[in-house]
């Protein structure tokens, strides 16, 4: 079943577009994309497009990250056994290994396990056992456990403590773990939530390799500023900024003007711009001393020219306080020198070198903003272990975000434009051997992954073997590497022969069950079909509806199972957890979800989730909906394009690769492709401009365009490598015929 797709070409201000396109030197379309995007200044578009790896956050602003970095220390240092409790999938996979291969580097005692079909999903009872097995005296669940209550009671009655490492919605309730480190926690500041389960596993071993730099983990750091009216001899503080911080993490300010005893000197005014009349009414250097020495108490002081800043504070400490500064004390400028020589060194040039905001320099607190920026940007940079460690696994967790569907935009796309880089030139021989079997571009990219490489990984799983793909990211050895993608290749072959068949058969009930006036989720009930691929069928659906999907298999015990898949403008895990009175279990995110519940709640279910999605969503949200970023004629299609489009890279989902549309084309042929007559051919011709050809694959149409009918075309752009040359490949997302 095929709906007619609504056409919304985007708007970008003209003014904006020019100067964007003018500033970094790309075309006027391109620029459009970034503005669409969101990017409306050309710093915003150069931050977008060069992903730097240092805008990835700080670990430790995720809840529970110092309890969870603290229990695999206590583990380590202990002696004892952790058990990796992963999941099925591609995310699952990924996870798991990343984490062993941390395990290995620190040499701690391990085991692992993935679950098979008989196992089900997530921290189960079987999980559990297999920790018992194992003897593990900790098992730290990745890519599960967030709603695992029954498996975290049933290892606390083992007596082995969990550390839960999720991306899921969590419940309003949290399972009994020591420590439940989720991006998607309510009450977490984290600035980023849609990691994979991979990339808090990422972060997780970010925290725990930055926890060695003894100067850092589990201290507490005020990081301050002064602004005076002279040097350390005569002059005195006019303004006090300061930010204490754990871990990184912002805990409190103090920000206050203090009342000099006499004029500010109108040198002083120059460079930091407080006057007289600003510090009238603020309180005396006694009172903010009193109330700065409590704030600084047990902690260790950073200051950018630490000698000028922590000497003025213990002369004006002793003057008016009669007290002294004993605290330690970080000088990030002599930091600096250290870490980068050669440049200059000014809290001003080091700001601009490495894009970190100061908007309002020489004022206390926005330079303390600043250096506090600077200090954790450094401390990262002065640690090789961490920065060697994390450069290694980037190959790893871009296969799992690229896998999971989870937005490609701020951290993830830091973590996958960089961890293409690193597939390419991966000696992983897991990961090699992939890459070289199922990939033929030389400039592989997200797309070349996630049709590729990942779907191959996540075959495993969906055949129950997930077990093989964990083996062949964790093999050294190329031989044994090649031997487990051989393996996994001809489980994508039954499981892509799997889909075809299911696909005949869902096609068939949404032809004979399914109103799209009526029904505003598809919601469909089967038997007999394979559960390893009802994600694939239910995403299949979405996309050709254009509206929330359930895709569910009668089991013998009366229990149906499945999976769900939403487009971004409904949350269908926010939706199970409101029809939670029907259902046994569910847990997922906006756009995917695992659901099961009782074959007698079925018919109640598809009507009050198709009456969340009528009160939820406008007409015209059930419309599939094709976003034109810019209209185009047949010459501005060419390989100077294609550089272009390796800006943007990596494109998916949440940054979708530009969608451009050529209006009133003559077609010059047109004809079906493929074993099943499944995939369409066009040749267009626009202007003047040499004809163009257009190919879509799977296109559900039936009828083609003939030759001389005039149609609308919409259409992506995409390197196409044969022989050595790179040509461009228009690929159609949609026509509409105009005659």
């Amino acid at each position: 079943m095929n709906i007619e797709k609504r056409w919304v070409v985007n708007q970008a201000d003209p003014e904006t577009v020019l100067q964007i396109a003018s500033a970094i030197g790309i075309s006027e379309h391109m620029a459009k994309f970034l503005v669409r995007r969101g990017h409306k200044s050309a710093d915003a578009a150069l931050s977008f497009i060069n992903a730097d790896v240092d805008l990835l956050g700080n670990p430790f602003e995720m809840v529970d990250m110092e309890k969870a970095v603290n229990r695999l220390l206590l583990a380590k240092q202990r002696g004892e056994k952790v058990h990796v409790a992963g999941d099925r999938d591609t995310d699952g996979v990924t996870s798991t290994t990343l984490l062993v291969n941390l395990l290995q580097l620190e040499g701690v005692d391990y085991s692992w396990k993935v679950p098979t079909q008989e196992d089900g999903y997530g921290l189960s009872l079987a999980a559990v056992e297999a920790g018992i097995r194992n003897k593990a005296n900790l098992i730290i669940s990745v890519d599960c456990g967030i709603r695992d209550f029954e498996g975290v009671d049933a290892a606390a009655e083992a007596g082995i403590e969990v550390v839960i490492l999720d991306h899921h919605e969590p419940a309003d309730e949290l399972p009994k773990a020591h420590a439940v480190v989720d991006s998607k926690r309510k009450d977490s500041k984290y600035v980023f939530s849609e990691l994979s389960a991979c990339g808090v596993v990422f972060k997780f071993a970010q925290a725990y390799l930055m926890s060695q730099d003894q100067d850092f983990f589990g201290k507490t750091h005020v990081i301050f500023d002064l602004e005076t009216t002279g040097g350390i001899k005569g002059g005195e503080i006019v303004e006090i900024g300061a930010i204490k911080a754990r871990n990184g993490v912002e805990l409190d300010r103090f920000e206050s003007f203090v009342k000099p005893s006499g004029p500010i000197p109108r040198a002083a005014i120059e460079i930091h711009g407080i006057t007289d009349e600003m510090v009238s009414n603020a309180p005396e250097a006694p009172l903010v001393l009193k109330e700065f020495a409590e704030f600084i108490e047990g902690t260790t002081l950073v200051a950018h020219n630490a000698p000028f800043d922590v000497g003025f504070i213990k002369q004006e400490f002793k003057k008016h306080l009669d007290a002294t500064v004993p605290n330690e004390v970080i000088d990030t400028l002599a930091m600096s020198r250290a870490q980068y020589p050669g440049i200059s060194h000014s809290l001003g040039d080091l700001a601009e070198k490495f894009n970190i905001p100061l908007d309002d320099a020489h004022r206390a607190m926005a330079d303390v903003v600043a250096t506090f920026v600077l200090l954790k940007r450094m401390i990262a940079h002065a640690n090789p272990k961490l920065q060697a460690f994390l450069k290694s696994q980037l190959d790893i967790v871009a296969l799992s975000t690229l896998a999971d569907v989870v937005p490609l935009v701020h951290e993830n796309r830091v973590l996958v434009k960089r961890g293409l880089e690193a597939i390419r030139k991966s000696t992983r021989p897991g990961v090699a051997a992939l890459r070289d079997a199922l990939v033929r571009s030389s400039k592989l990219n997200a797309k070349d992954v996630s049709w590729s490489m990942t779907p191959v990984i996540n075959a495993a799983g969906r055949m129950g073997e997930a077990s093989i793909a964990v083996e062949m990211l964790l093999s050294d050895s190329e031989t044994a590497a090649k031997e487990f993608v051989s393996q996994l290749i001809a489980m994508n072959t039954e499981r892509k022969e799997l889909v075809q068949v299911n696909m005949e058969v869902v096609n068939k009930a949404l032809n004979e069950g399914f109103n799209p006036d009526k029904h505003f989720a598809a919601v469909l009930c089967l038997e007999g079909l394979e559960h390893g691929v009802t994600g694939l069928l239910a995403n299949r659906v979405m996309y050709s509806l254009g509206r929330p999907t359930v895709i569910l298999l009668l089991d013998e015990d009366g229990v149906a199972r499945g999976t769900a898949r939403s487009p971004g403008n409904f949350d269908v895990a926010a939706a199970f957890e409101k029809l939670s009175d029907l259902l046994e279990k569910f847990g997922g995110h906006a756009g995917a979800a695992g659901v099961s519940l009782l074959a007698e709640n079925l018919d109640e279910f598809r009507t009050r989730m198709s009456q969340l999605v009528r009160d939820e969503l406008e007409p015209e949200d059930l419309v599939p909906r094709i976003d034109i970023d810019a209209e185009v004629v047949a010459e501005d299609i060419s390989t100077s394009i294609l550089k272009e489009l390796e800006l943007v890279e990596p494109t998916g989902h949440g940054n979708p690769a530009p969608i451009f549309c050529i209006r009133n084309a003559e077609v010059v042929d047109s004809n079906r492709m493929g074993n099943k007559k499944q995939h369409v051919k066009l040749v267009i011709k626009s202007c003047a401009a040499r004809p163009l050809e257009m190919l879509a694959w799977n296109m559900d149409c039936e009828t083609l365009p003939s030759r001389g009918d005039r149609i609308d075309v919409a259409f992506g752009v995409e390197s196409s490598e044969w022989r050595g040359r790179v040509g461009v490949q228009c690929l159609i997302e949609d026509f509409k015929l105009l005659n």
